[in-house]
C-alpha cells in the first residue's frame, strides 16, 4: 500500500549515482552530469545526499549505510545493473527502491511504468507511492527481471561481449542460434511435472527481459509466482522473428509459447544446458528458481505508464491464455502432461 502522511521534504533520500550507466559497446547513451542531477534532487525535493559509485563495493556499503542509519529511499540513478544492486540489498527492509533512469534499456523501470524522462522520474519519486513486489531467487542470489534455459541464454553471453565492446560477440550470437538444437526437458512446477522438448525456456518475474523483450507480457509482480514460457515448434528464423517483434517493450502473441504459473519451477536437461538469470550466468541444469513474495519496497507512479507490469493496488489480472486455447486450468493436467514434438 502506498504512503501517508510524508512529503520529500521529511523523508531521508539517498541517491545512488553511477555515473558510468548507459554506456553499450563504449558508447555513452547518458549524458547527465552531477551538477544537472544535484539540480533535478534540489528542485524536486529529494535532498542533497548524493553518492557517486565507483564500484560495486561502493555502491554496496553506501546502500546497506542506508538501511542501517533508517533512510527512507534509496534512489538508484543508473541503469538495469544500478537498480540491481540498490534492490538487492534493499530486500526484506522499510527503506523503499527509487529509479532514476540512465541506462540503455531499463527493464525494471519499464515494468514498474516509471518514466525514462528524469524530471518525471524524479517527480514520481517525490510522490511517494510505494509498493511492494515479488522477487526471483536461484542458487541464493536474487533477480527482477527473469531467467532463460536454453537458446536465449546459450546467445546471451555473447550479446553481452558485443554490449561491453567486443563486437565480434555478435557473430558469435548469431552461429550460436543456428547451430544451437531443441532439447529435451523435464520441468517441476507447483502442481506437477511435464516433459518437453524446446529451443528455450523462460521463468519471468516481470513481462521484459534482455533488451526490453516481451516474454511474458501477462507477468505480474506481485503475485508470488513465475510466468513460465516454452517456446515450442520454433524454427530458429522465426524464434528470432519473434523476438524481433517483442523487443523494446513491443507484444505479440504466439501459439507457439505455452505459459504456465508456479511459484517454483525445476528444469533439468537430457543433456546440460546453459541458464541465465537476469545478466548472470548460472552455469548448467539442472537449476530451481522460487519466489520471493513481496519482499522489495518501490517507488512507482501514481499513474503507470501503458505497458507497465501490474502490481499491487491496481486492479485484477486478466485471465490469460494458458496455451492459445484459454485453459486457465492447466496445473491440473500437469501431471500427466507429455509434450513432444
Amino acid at each position: 500500500m502506498s504512503e501517508e502522511g510524508t512529503t520529500p521534504s521529511t523523508k531521508r533520500i539517498r541517491v545512488l549515482w553511477n555515473a558510468n550507466a548507459g554506456s553499450k559497446g563504449g558508447i555513452s547513451t547518458n549524458s547527465t552530469g552531477e551538477p544537472a542531477l544535484r539540480e533535478l534532487m534540489d528542485r524536486h525535493g529529494l535532498g542533497d545526499d548524493l553518492v557517486a559509485s565507483s564500484s560495486e563495493e561502493e555502491g554496496i556499503e553506501a546502500t546497506r549505510d542506508a538501511c542501517k542509519s533508517g533512510y527512507d529511499v534509496v534512489v538508484a540513478a543508473g541503469g538495469d545493473g544500478t537498480v540491481r544492486l540498490a534492490a538487492t540489498h534493499l530486500l526484506e527492509s522499510d527503506t523503499s527502491l527509487g529509479i532514476l533512469p540512465m541506462g540503455s534499456v531499463m527493464n525494471i523501470a519499464r515494468m514498474l511504468g516509471i518514466s525514462r524522462d528524469l524530471e518525471e522520474a524524479a517527480a514520481t519519486i517525490a510522490a511517494g507511492c510505494t509498493r511492494r513486489i515479488d522477487v526471483g531467487m536461484c542458487r541464493q542470489e536474487p533477480f527482477f527481471e527473469g531467467a532463460s534455459v536454453g537458446m536465449n541464454a546459450a546467445i546471451f553471453k555473447q550479446v553481452q561481449q558485443a554490449d561491453e565492446g567486443d563486437y565480434r560477440g555478435i557473430a558469435r550470437a548469431i552461429r550460436t542460434a543456428f547451430r544451437y538444437r531443441p532439447a529435451r526437458m523435464v520441468v517441476g512446477l507447483d502442481d506437477g511435472t511435464f516433459r518437453t522438448r524446446a529451443l528455450m525456456i523462460t521463468v519471468s518475474n516481470g513481462p521484459y527481459t534482455g533488451a526490453g523483450f516481451t516474454v511474458a507480457p501477462d507477468a505480474r509482480l506481485d503475485d508470488g509466482r513465475f510466468d513460465i514460457s516454452v517456446f515450442r515448434h520454433f524454427s530458429k528464423l522465426d524464434l528470432i522473428r519473434h523476438f524481433g517483434s517483442i523487443a523494446f517493450g513491443r507484444r505479440a502473441y504466439s501459439p507457439h509459447v505455452r505459459t504456465y504459473r508456479s511459484r517454483r519451477v525445476r528444469i533439468e536437461g537430457s543433456r546440460p544446458l546453459p541458464a541465465r538469470a537476469d545478466s548472470e550466468d548460472l552455469g548448467a541444469t539442472p537449476v530451481e528458481f522460487v519466489t520471493r513474495h513481496q519482499v522489495l519496497s518501490v517507488i512507482v507512479p501514481r499513474d503507470p505508464l501503458p505497458g507497465a507490469a501490474r502490481v499491487p493496488g491496481r486492479g485484477k489480472r486478466p485471465r490469460a491464455s494458458r496455451d492459445g486455447k484459454g485453459a486457465v486450468g492447466m496445473a491440473q493436467r500437469l501431471r500427466s502432461l507429455e509434450v513432444s514434438t
